[in-house]
């Protein structure tokens, strides 16, 4: 699992019938150097979600197979929303 901000939703004019009524974040997961407080990330990944994120929140992404996990029906899905992020508190280890 890894963290990531929130930079968009992506819009399909057809899509999965899995996917009604839920929705597609284009995200910007985190590196080390932002946990570190730089403006840097890896590159961007649609992530599905189901919890309500939006734009410039901070999110839990699970990734591959555990992605797949909260479905009871196999779903085309490789990042899902796991958490929304309310607070960050981190520490460099020396």
């Amino acid at each position: 699992m890894r963290m990531g901000t929130v930079v968009g939703r992506v819009t399909l004019s057809v899509k999965n019938p899995k996917y009604v009524g839920e929705r597609l974040l284009l995200t910007l997961p985190w590196n080390q150097a932002t946990f570190e407080g730089k403006d840097s990330f890896d590159p961007s990944i649609v992530v599905f979600d189901q919890l309500g994120a939006g734009v410039g929140m901070h999110i839990a992404i699970s990734e591959g197979a555990e992605a797949t996990c909260p479905f009871s029906k196999p779903t085309p899905i490789d990042a899902y929303c796991a958490a929304l992020i309310d607070q960050i508190s981190y520490t460099e280890n020396p």
